[in-house]
């Protein structure tokens, strides 16, 4: 499972910039015509949708990944470009949701609780919980 991005990264950096040429454009012509001010407001857009950008392209590729290998199961996720990866049991663990929301799921294994199917859809996450459960012993 991994994150819906709308975006490739390649269309995010024309996305990028066509702003800030059109952004500059703009400001160069009021900046031509005496309106220097304008060019303060670009640079404080440009300097936001920078910001925005970088944010959303770091957690573009994110993704959760669980591979079930007889009675080994590993869950790797990564989250911000930072890699975490889990070995269970299946034997020992659970599956469950969250008391806080309902839409969450929990896989308890031993005394450690680790959330799972954070990109799944709301509407998909009852049948993701049902196979997950198959697949435990």
């Amino acid at each position: 499972m991994k994150r819906n991005c709308s975006f490739s990264p390649k269309q995010v950096g024309y996305f990028y910039a066509s702003i800030v040429f059109f952004s500059l454009l703009v400001a160069g012509s009021f900046l031509l015509m005496g309106v220097w001010m304008v060019l303060i407001f670009t640079c404080i857009e440009i300097t936001a949708l920078t910001i925005a950008l970088y944010v959303y392209s770091r957690h573009a590729l994110d993704y959760e990944k669980i591979t079930i290998d007889g009675k080994n199961m590993t869950i790797e996720k990564s989250w911000g470009g930072k890699v975490e990866r889990k070995e269970l049991n299946t034997v020992w663990a659970r599956v469950s949701r969250t008391d806080k929301h309902l839409y969450r799921l929990v896989l308890q294994h031993a005394d450690q609780e680790t959330p799972i199917g954070i990109f799944v859809n709301r509407d998909d996450l009852p049948q993701f919980e049902r196979e997950l459960k198959m697949h435990l012993h």
